[in-house]
């Protein structure tokens, strides 16, 4: 399939950001790199020199917008009334209603809800409550019951949950015995590993204000006490993951992948760069319309010091138990990410991200790329490697979102997003940010918590390599579904013409070509919802054919899918 050229290339700056609201000058970098026009409070700012691929003639330039911006990029949370406030070729970078998958203690207090429905229906089905993963692989709840009993650590909300952590310790028989069992207690609204505490009592550490104020609400989860290490140390996973669209059943039209068969019935084609074509399942009524993609950049965030199990003497040591970089910077052990590597002005990102990855592997950084973890799960020679260790993950991310959806769906019909001029849903993005833990029993991945503003503050070559990859690549996603602006010049009902019919198939065609890696640049997001790609490695060779034999998700993870939404609706 091919778009002729005319419908892919666009006026230079014929896309508007507005990034007054954000201090990230990644994002005003990846936005010129992109061709797009930046509109900011102060358009004579100068984005650090470091920075490579951008030419410093874009940086300093005072440009004056040809037209309203389309692309709104804040760095804070927002309420209905800004969405519902978009003009309808506008894209904000928030859904409202976030905080039900990106505030720590909301989100796992709805997947322990769902774990406890779950666990109830897999019982009623002769599975025990622990016998969730054990029950017939091809039957949807226990893969459900598989992600909610590994992946989501035991979790309890200092407000809400007391009595059920009395409970879960006392029937796990947590409360006695030779060796403690710590917990984790980590602040609602906390950041950079702030408040963040190891205990073996969480009930009497908690202040009066965590067990009552609701501004001051914690989440108390079981400590994940044998992770997989590198190099002895403990190590998490950033993931970039980008939600374009949630729109609800009734409004979500067909996408260019989905044709009709000869036979007349309906089925779904994915052309997947050099595999051909791919029948895929079909996808579930309450999952149409979600648009997902994980990138295949990210960060493995290592600790300076090295782990061992915690203790209480060495509990407080949070080089040793927390990840998170504002934490670990200040250890005498800490490795940063090197600044020496050269990069030329014209260099491409890409390019840039593979010396920047390439330096900072090869001297042990405690940051490194996710194409060198992918390398180290392959040298642990274990059954499907990586490839199925990536798979766990992305279905683990799936999920989380999947169970947040209903509610972002009704903040985004409230604000009047799916309806008139604004039918196509495509008011608001997000890019999140995942992290993620494996176990060192299965290399099961372990949700740890989702930023709905993920840090883009680039200190570093290999920071700004993977960030302003990540960036890029979202802006070329969004721009795909925006019709240049010369053939509607903010007319309301002149973009819904650009939007239907032929014009909206052209659109999509430009998304899919981006996907199947069709374009002359590198395309970093792979697709994971409406339908799975696994796509290429992260180090960019191909893939073995059991790897392309998991493409698209199987009957039993669709059934999941489908689940996780239909349980969120019970959830208060």
């Amino acid at each position: 399939m091919s778009v002729p050229e005319q419908h892919v290339r666009r006026p230079p700056g014929d896309v508007v950001i507005d990034c007054q609201h954000t201090r990230y000058d990644v994002v005003r970098a990846a936005a010129r790199m992109v061709g797009w026009t930046v509109c900011d409070s102060q358009p004579e700012k100068c984005v650090p020199t470091f920075l490579p691929g951008v030419s410093p003639d874009a940086l300093n330039k005072v440009t004056v917008p040809p037209h309203a911006s389309e692309v709104l990029w804040v760095d804070k949370s927002v309420v209905r009334t800004r969405v519902a406030g978009l003009a309808c070729y506008q894209r904000l970078n928030h859904y409202t209603a976030m905080d039900v998958i990106a505030r720590k203690a909301l989100l796992f207090r709805r997947l322990m809800q769902l774990m406890r429905l779950q666990t109830t229906e897999d019982a009623g089905d002769g599975c025990s409550a622990g016998g969730a993963v054990a029950c017939d692989p091809g039957r949807g709840p226990s893969t459900l019951g598989r992600f909610l009993a590994q992946a989501v650590p035991a979790s309890f909300s200092s407000l809400t949950d007391l009595s059920r952590l009395a409970a879960f310790r006392r029937c796990a028989g947590l409360s006695s015995g030779s060796h403690p069992v710590f917990f984790i207690i980590k602040p609602n609204t906390g950041c950079e590993g702030r408040g963040i505490r190891l205990t073996t009592s969480p009930e009497e550490d908690l202040t009066e204000e965590e067990r009552t104020d609701k501004k001051k609400e914690c989440i108390i989860q079981l400590y994940v006490d044998r992770p997989l290490l590198i190099g002895a140390r403990k190590f998490d996973l950033r993931l970039y993951v980008l939600l374009v669209a949630v729109v609800p059943q009734q409004h979500s039209r067909r996408s260019s992948e989905t044709l009709s068969t000869s036979t007349g019935h309906s089925a779904a084609t994915i052309t997947n760069g050099d595999q051909g074509c791919l029948n895929p399942t079909e996808v579930p009524r309450d999952v149409q319309g979600v648009e997902l993609y994980v990138h295949r950049e990210g960060i493995v965030r290592i600790c300076a010091e090295p782990y061992s199990a915690p203790t209480e003497e060495n509990s407080c040591e949070a080089s040793r138990h927390l990840t998170n970089y504002a934490v670990n910077k200040s250890s005498t052990s800490y490795v940063p990410a090197a600044d020496a590597v050269v990069v030329e002005a014209n260099d491409s990102v890409h390019n840039a991200l593979k010396q920047a990855t390439v330096a900072e592997d090869r001297e042990g950084s405690n940051k490194q790329s996710l194409a060198a973890f992918a390398s180290f799960i392959e040298s642990l020679q274990t059954p499907g490697g990586w490839p199925r260790v990536r798979r766990r993950i992305d279905e683990c991310v799936v999920l989380t979102v999947l169970s947040g959806v209903e509610v972002l769906r009704r903040e985004l019909i409230g604000a009047g997003g799916t309806r008139g001029h604004r039918a196509d849903g495509r008011s608001c993005f997000e890019l999140l940010g995942f992290d993620v833990m494996l176990r060192e029993e299965d290399l099961q991945p372990v949700l740890m918590e989702v930023n709905h503003s993920p840090s883009l503050f680039c200190d570093t070559t290999f920071d700004f390599a993977v960030k302003s990859a990540v960036l890029r690549d979202t802006f070329r996603l969004l721009e795909t579904h925006m019709p240049p602006w010369g053939q509607h010049e903010g007319n309301p009902k002149r973009y819904e013409l650009c939007v239907q019919g032929e014009a909206k198939r052209r659109l999509e065609r430009q998304t899919d070509m981006l996907v199947r890696g069709a374009t002359a640049e590198p395309f970093g997001f792979r697709r994971l919802l409406p339908h799975y790609i696994a796509g290429r490695s992260a180090d960019g060779a191909g893939e073995s054919a059991d790897a392309r034999d998991m493409d698209d998700w199987s009957p039993a993870e669709r059934a999941a899918q489908q689940r996780i939404v239909e349980l969120s609706r019970r959830l208060r």
